[in-house]
Formats: structure tokens, C-alpha cells, sequence
């Protein structure tokens, strides 16, 4: 069984800098964050939590709650909430809301687990206001929810947004439009906003009828697409709400006979691992799923240890430049 000397050898740091590093104290730099969890990982280090779970009766499980499996963003948040878990001796399970929310408040709230990171759209707010507490906190992400036993977990999409169509008015695009997602969904309605924001203050050109809504998936990107060219009026460049869509918008080009860029520039969000390997390559904007991830596990541990944690965690994504704009 490997020790926390182990993991300091191999991660080129002291004991205690793993210490700090797995109980998330003193400064320590991402760089050095990521090499130790490397190193606890690949030695598959576990502190040794019996004796505290026996005084605590705590489970040390924490659950991810997620609408479904499908979609690609999932990978990298998961990945950096189970790195950190694993550091700290909990373990994580995945719960389905689409299954029905009443057997996602039947779960979070019979004692079988000591907290929830909630990163699903149909779990509504009222619910987890009532389901936070000082014995079970809540991290959420890409929902701002204030409340004392939760933490917010935020992407900022209105300047994500704002940089999309920065980069289509220095590529030329005058006139441009947008396929959002849901309506109701807090990324949605953030996108909007800063594609809005930014269309005002560089003077561009978007007329209403320009714009479709998808639902964040392959063929909702697609029809919506296929709608604003099947009607003869649309914008010389979009930008979609996540690449998903994007993907379905490109396809819906090709099947109208169009080239991107060449004749409609697209844009899309996220950077899911797909975006570089179809043609065109896509340029989006790449959320820091990872980070996002760590972070919410380490606000939502710190939370059960009954550290204090910041309410609210805002991280900005990052324009990738490829071929589709």
C-alpha cells in the first residue's frame, strides 16, 4: 500500500506540501495541485479514514448528479472530481436526474451519501434549497443559487460569448446570429447575453430572424440550422451555444451545399475532444472542465470538513482558434 511519502517522492514535492495539497490549505500553485494528484493517482494512494468514519458515521461517498451519460463535457469535470475525491478518501457515484428527480431526492436525501455536486439543469432550485443543510452541502455548477449551504460553481459565458463574436468581427463577419439552447437554462441565458452584449458594443449587424434555438444536442444544432437557411434570410457567421449544436449546424450547411467558413462561419462551445477531429475543425471556446471539476469537489469536501468555502467560483474559458472561423 502506498504511503503519503510515496506520492511526495514521486510527485517531487515535501510530505507536507501533499499534505496541504489533499486538505486544499496554504498556496499552493494548480501546477504543483496537478502533479500531486498525478502522483496519488498513479500509485492509487488512499488516506486511511477508517477510524474517522467510525467517530463521524459519515459513508465518505459524495454524488455527481447529472442529467444522463451522453454528453461529452461530463468527461473532464468527472475526471477532476474523482482526482480530488480519491485524494481525500471519498469516493464518487453517479446518479441520472433524467431518471426522475424524485428518486434523485429519494437518494441525497436518505443518509446514503455526504453530499452532491449538481450539474443538471432539470434538478430545480427549490429542490436543492431544500435538500442543503449544514449536515449535507451542495455544490452546483453552471447555476447560480445563492444560498448558505451551497456553492456555485460558475463558467463565465457572457465574456465566452462576447470573445465568439470578437472573432467573427475580426474575421470579417458583419452580420451575425446565434442558435442558443434551452431558454430556460442558465448557460443559455448567459450566452445570449453576452452574445447580445457584444453584437450592441461592436456595432454589428443581427436581425432577430437570424436566430434559432436548439436544445444542445447534435440534431437540435442541425434543425436549427436547417431552418434559417431553408427560409433564404440568415446571418454570415454563428455562433452556437455549445459545439454539440455546432457540429449539427456544420452538417446542416453541407447538406445545403455551403462551406465553412467559406460561406457561413461557425463557432461553437465548450471544446468537447470531437472539435478537432472533424472537418472543419472547430473554433470554440474551451470551458476549464477539469478545474471546474477539482473545484467543486474540494469546496464540497471543505464544506463537509466544516472549512469555509467560497460561495461563488467564477472561471473563464479560453478562444480556440481552428478552421470552422
Amino acid at each position: 500500500m502506498s504511503t503519503i511519502k510515496d506520492v511526495a517522492k514521486l510527485a517531487g514535492v515535501s510530505i507536507s506540501t501533499v499534505s496541504y495539497v489533499l486538505n486544499n490549505k496554504g498556496a499552493i500553485s494548480r501546477e504543483t495541485k496537478v502533479k500531486v494528484l498525478e502522483a496519488v493517482k498513479e500509485l492509487d494512494y488512499r488516506p486511511n479514514g477508517h477510524a474517522r468514519n467510525l467517530k463521524t458515521k459519515k459513508s465518505k461517498i459524495i454524488a455527481l448528479v447529472l442529467y444522463d451519460f451522453d454528453s461529452l463535457v461530463y468527461k473532464d469535470i468527472l475526471r477532476g472530481m474523482r482526482d480530488v475525491a480519491k485524494a481525500q478518501g471519498y469516493e464518487v457515484i453517479i446518479i441520472e436526474s433524467g431518471n426522475g428527480k424524485d428518486a434523485v431526492s429519494r437518494i441525497l436525501s436518505q443518509s446514503l451519501v455526504d453530499g452532491a455536486i449538481i450539474l443538471s439543469a432539470s434538478i430545480e432550485d427549490k429542490m436543492i434549497a431544500d435538500l442543503a443543510s449544514d449536515n449535507f452541502p451542495i455544490v452546483v455548477l453552471d447555476r447560480n443559487l445563492p444560498n448558505e449551504y451551497v456553492s456555485c460553481v460558475l463558467i463565465d459565458n457572457v465574456r465566452g460569448a462576447y470573445q465568439a463574436v470578437e472573432h467573427m468581427n475580426r474575421k470579417g463577419f458583419k452580420r451575425v446570429g446565434i442558435i442558443t439552447g434551452p431558454k430556460d437554462t442558465y448557460d443559455s441565458i448567459k450566452r445570449l447575453e453576452g452574445f447580445k452584449k457584444a453584437v450592441k458594443e461592436l456595432d454589428l449587424e443581427n436581425n432577430p430572424s437570424w436566430n434559432s434555438c436548439g436544445n444542445f444536442l447534435e440534431d437540435g444544432g442541425y434543425s436549427a440550422m436547417l431552418r434559417l437557411l431553408e427560409s433564404g434570410n440568415h446571418a454570415d457567421a454563428y455562433f452556437c451555444a455549445n459545439d454539440e449544436m455546432a457540429i449539427g449546424a456544420i452538417k446542416a450547411c453541407r447538406d445545403k451545399g455551403l462551406s465553412v467558413p467559406q460561406d457561413i462561419g461557425i463557432i461553437g462551445f465548450d471544446d468537447i475532444i470531437i472539435c478537432e477531429y472533424i472537418s472543419p475543425q472547430i473554433t470554440t471556446l474551451r470551458r476549464p472542465s477539469y478545474e471546474s471539476g477539482m473545484i467543486a469537489a474540494n469546496n464540497l469536501i471543505h464544506s463537509l470538513k466544516g472549512e469555509t468555502t467560497s460561495n461563488k467560483v467564477i472561471l473563464s474559458p479560453e478562444l480556440i482558434i481552428r478552421e470552422s472561423c
